[in-house]
């Protein structure tokens, strides 16, 4: 039996899997899918009925719809060939390690979602992911993003704790790096609304955002804005998307601008407020005081903590009604404490250190 089973599906997760391994109390083993045992096809029977096959070839095609890729019907013969052969060894691995609990990145790769099918129910799991909060590390036994264990319930932070005395100051955003140095800032106008783009690849789009599938679509709610409220819209594509948008460009206006030259923090803080799907810019906003309105799935979704619309309509009602809006100051303090002081770990995995390793420990432990 395997206490703490690592699956691993990148070079830089085995090496942090290995070092929380090596450097703490934990015990376990860390794999990766070419260490899976050869699979035992007279076995098929007894994983079928525990996978939703259909859920994840969708989900894979919808990737490779997003990337231009082939999706057709021999791509889906052999997806579904795949994954019954991976989902034939990770069911042996499973046998063979007996794990008390599973651990893994994000766990959205078909992969993950394979093992996550498959372990038994006594199995517990642990998802890492990017911090939430400037140097930071998520650790949810739940799952990430909109899958987390953060509580969604407005009274949980009405009743949250107040801060001791030796409680650390709120939390400070370091302000991003640019990525892109070569661009040229623009003068932005003294009143506007943020609209950062999002990659049109990554699964908070393809995963968490039902009504709005792609930035395209975004733009063109940024364009009834500007047209319906008189409003004045600026939008910055993200920096490591491949998707280029010169046709978008060409309807821009004097009310409808792109600043992707200008720092994201800037951005924010000389807005009026910020639309966002559900992307990491929509937290930097509340962290900068900054009034959020997201239109996707998000875990910051907390009454008093953003605005939400899920639709056109919403959105548009939502915009004209600024800043009349039921935002709770407290409410959100608090989500931003919690986050802060009982959710994140603190420090980055990219440069663990040992006290790092051993908060990680600790909560994997169940010892705070």
């Amino acid at each position: 039996m395997t206490n703490f089973l690592f699956f691993s599906l990148a070079k830089h997760q085995s090496i942090y899997f290995q070092r929380l391994l090596n450097e703490t109390e934990l015990d376990g083993k860390v794999v990766v899918p070419a260490q899976m045992p050869w699979p035992r096809p007279w076995q098929l029977g007894q994983i079928l009925s525990r996978i939703d096959w259909a859920h994840l070839v969708e989900e894979k095609c919808q990737e490779r719809r997003v990337k231009n890729k082939y999706q057709g019907g021999l791509y889906r013969l052999l997806l579904r060939l795949e994954l019954a052969w991976v989902g034939l060894r990770a069911h042996a691995l499973l046998k063979r390690e007996q794990p008390k609990t599973l651990a893994m990145w994000n766990g959205s790769h078909r992969y993950c979602q394979l093992l996550r099918a498959l372990k038994p129910a006594e199995c517990g799991t642990f998802f890492f992911e990017n911090g939430l909060l400037p140097d930071t590390t998520t650790l949810d036994a739940k799952g990430v993003n909109f899958h987390n264990s953060v509580p969604r319930d407005q009274a949980f932070y009405l009743n949250y704790p107040a801060a001791t005395d030796d409680e650390n100051g709120d939390v400070v955003l370091i302000p991003r790096k640019p990525r892109h140095t070569n661009l040229t800032p623009i003068e932005l106008p003294p009143s506007y609304i943020f609209m950062p783009f999002q990659d049109d690849r990554d699964t908070q789009v393809r995963l968490f955002s039902p009504w709005v599938g792609n930035m395209r679509e975004l733009f063109a709610l940024g364009e009834r804005i500007a047209a319906q409220t008189g409003k004045t819209v600026v939008f910055k594509e993200h920096p490591s998307s491949r998707e280029v948008y010169p046709d978008l460009h060409q309807r821009t206006h004097e009310r409808l601008l792109f600043a992707n030259g200008n720092a994201t923090q800037q951005l924010i803080e000389q807005s009026e407020f910020v639309i966002t799907l559900n992307s990491t810019v929509g937290l930097e906003s509340l962290l900068l005081a900054k009034p959020v309105l997201t239109l996707g799935q998000a875990f910051f979704n907390v009454p008093g903590v953003v605005m939400h619309a899920d639709s056109a309509d919403e959105l548009l009602a939502a915009v004209k009604s600024f800043p009349n809006w039921p935002l709770d100051a407290g409410v959100k303090r608090n989500f931003l404490r919690y986050l802060a002081h009982d959710y994140c770990i603190k420090g980055g995995w990219q440069k663990a250190d040992a006290e790092h390793l051993q908060r990680v420990a600790r909560r994997m432990l169940g010892q705070g």
